[in-house]
């Protein structure tokens, strides 16, 4: 079982993964409306929380649900200087951040997150921020890929740390996945990567810079 739902001012996508065999569940970049998450969560056993990357809006309830649920953080570490920097002044404040731990487990190509049946292959997707990546389910053709990848759009590369041509390298590594793989984006709807290959104006390169 898969929830998807938005959170906070900037509508964060936060996604829940559900074992049905087990109940066991991971929580994907919980950034705002911690009370919200845990209600979504209903009868499940969160038994960890992974983050595609460490910009404020997506890992703003970690430390609220870390210390209610006592599980593990993944993420990778190239993006702990970003997990509590404000970028713009109030920001933390109007999400209404809790403080991030750093993570208890570093996040790197190939790693596989396991939970009951199911499992993440995680995708280093560079360039919106240094330490950004994707959690790739294959055996479910579904790919979360934070702020990497939008429908119609990919992200922002003019926050520190971004970087343009890294991110290009990383949208060319998904368009690889499945044409039928369905993509859970950090914000806004869902869509696949082949929608993506053939509409996305930054895929197809109609818009060649940023």
């Amino acid at each position: 079982m898969v929830k998807v739902f938005s959170v906070g001012p900037l509508q964060e996508n936060t996604v829940i993964v559900i074992d049905e065999d087990t109940n066991e569940a991971v929580i994907i970049d919980p950034g705002a409306e911690g009370e919200k998450i845990v209600e979504k969560l209903g009868d499940a056993k969160p038994v960890a929380i992974i983050n595609t990357h460490g910009h404020l809006d997506h890992v703003g309830q970690v430390g609220f649900l870390k210390e209610k649920f006592n599980i593990p953080f993944y993420m990778n570490r190239k993006d702990t200087f970003l997990i509590n920097n404000d970028i713009f002044p109030g920001f933390s404040h109007i999400i209404g951040a809790y403080p991030c731990p750093e993570p208890d487990f570093d996040l790197k190509e190939g790693d596989e997150i396991k939970f009951g049946k199911r499992r993440f292959i995680v995708i280093e997707t560079p360039g919106h921020t240094p330490g950004g990546v994707c959690f790739y389910d294959p055996d479910n053709k579904l790919l979360i890929t934070g702020d990497t990848l939008f429908r119609g759009s990919v992200g922002r590369t003019d926050l520190p740390g971004g970087d343009f041509e890294t991110l290009k390298k990383s949208l060319e590594k998904l368009m690889e996945l499945p044409d039928d793989t369905v993509v859970v984006p950090g914000h806004g709807n869902t869509t696949t990567i082949g929608e993506e290959k053939r509409t996305n104006p930054y895929i197809t390169g109609r818009i060649s810079i940023w």
